[in-house]
């Protein structure tokens, strides 16, 4: 009798299995639907059309819409005034998150934390303002800087170097981003008294005008050992430069972002010798997965503070893989 009653716990026992994870899986199912299905992200970088913000754009886009939510993307063309007119417009409309890309450290400071104030998550990305929203995810730009400033000095430091010469390219000076790339470079490039610094000038994230700064540059320092630059798309201006004064392959182009195509284009080409990778698209996970536990966290805007700083990869004409860069597709809006 006591073989028959512990056969029979013993199936109904195993037949409650898979109920259990029936009722589990349905507990993170009606979690994940009731907290993120019809939610809105606000998608606000310094401008759209760059690869580098459309990788952002397209990725988030994609995982927005399988949560079931809408992503919307606002361009203000590389316009301060206009980024923030946008902003102060979304408050009104209250989307559940925004995700904003500082053009410097002051000018969207008050509006992101009026956003805040009125009840919706703020995550800023690669590039912070002063005020701590609930998330900042991008690269850490001191980090940056210190790694390419470390392979500049290695390229450029010894008895073997073209010569001790080398110039710099910033963006905007007033990013958090520009300042921790310099606070990274500065220190290391100070421990190495024989690294001299002939240019240190800003392109404002411009091609062209790194170009011609870049051309001056070279024109004055022909026996330049390389160029740092603050972006890849702004220094493919520097690349061609060195092309046109016939420098390829003497000056070494060091450059930096989030592994746009044409960055992967010109270190097969040799036209940059490295470039550091912050991966935009593992980058652009982060951000839209950090939104998703927000949505769901239960804590409200002004009650939380992180910061998520994302791997760096280097790349050269030795180590570029097929998938290196992220191919861009148009980003949804």
């Amino acid at each position: 009798m006591k073989v028959k009653l512990w056969s029979l716990a013993g199936a109904l026992a195993l037949a409650l299995v898979p109920c259990i994870g029936i009722a589990q899986t349905d507990v993170y199912h009606q979690q994940w639907t009731k907290d993120l299905k019809g939610k809105t992200i606000a998608y606000v970088p310094v401008a759209s059309g760059l690869a580098l913000t459309d990788i952002w754009g397209q990725t988030m886009a994609d995982y927005a819409e399988h949560a079931g939510m809408k992503f919307t993307t606002h361009d203000p063309g590389f316009d301060t005034q206009r980024e923030v007119q946008i902003l102060t417009s979304l408050i009104a409309q209250h989307p559940d998150v925004i995700i904003a890309h500082n053009p410097d450290v002051q000018s969207l400071a008050n509006v992101l934390k009026q956003a805040v104030q009125a009840g919706i998550y703020v995550i800023q990305i690669n590039m912070g303002s002063k005020y701590p929203s609930a998330a900042f995810v991008g690269v850490d730009p001191v980090e940056l800087g210190t790694k390419m400033a470390t392979a500049v000095v290695n390229a450029c430091g010894g008895p073997n170097a073209r010569s001790h010469k080398i110039a710099l390219m910033n963006g905007v000076v007033t990013s958090a981003y520009s300042l921790g790339i310099m606070q990274g470079a500065k220190a290391v490039f100070d421990q190495h008294k024989d690294i001299n610094i002939v240019s240190d000038q800003a392109a404002n994230w411009t091609s062209k005008v790194a170009h011609d700064k870049a051309a001056t540059v070279l024109q004055a320092n022909p026996d330049l050992c390389a160029y740092m630059g603050w972006w890849s798309g702004q220094d493919q201006g520097i690349a061609q430069a060195v092309e046109q004064a016939g420098l390829q392959g003497k000056v070494k182009v060091f450059t930096t972002g989030g592994g746009e195509p044409p960055a992967c284009d010109y270190i097969r080409e040799g036209k940059f010798y490295e470039t550091f990778s912050y991966q935009a698209e593992k980058q652009a996970i982060q951000m839209i997965t950090l939104a998703e536990f927000l949505l769901q966290s239960g804590i409200k805007p002004g009650h939380v503070h992180t910061t998520i700083y994302t791997p760096i990869v280097s790349y050269t004409k030795e180590n570029i893989t097929p998938t290196a860069c992220t191919v861009v597709r148009k980003t949804k809006s």
